[in-house]
């Protein structure tokens, strides 16, 4: 397996939540641009709105996990790890 792969399944084990919250949202991502481009009409502007702020909340909880599983707070969180 290249050292790519296996850095991923190590991070993968290490927090298996941040590593699911990564993959949610490229999978949320990829959904609102799949609605935006073919389904535009189909779907009301309020309720793309909000899964737009959904995706949002999913991307600010999986940038603010650490590899570790803890959430970065703070500056004093990240100087203490």
């Amino acid at each position: 397996m290249p050292a790519f792969m296996n850095e991923i399944t190590h991070r993968a084990r290490r927090c298996p939540v941040a590593c699911a919250l990564k993959i949610l949202l490229l999978l949320l991502f990829a959904s609102a641009l799949n609605i935006a481009i073919f389904y535009k009409n189909a779907m009301s502007i309020y309720a793309y709105i909000g899964f737009m702020a959904l995706i949002g909340y999913v991307a600010i909880v999986a940038i603010s996990t650490d590899i570790n599983c803890r959430l970065k707070l703070n500056e004093d969180d990240r100087l203490t790890h």
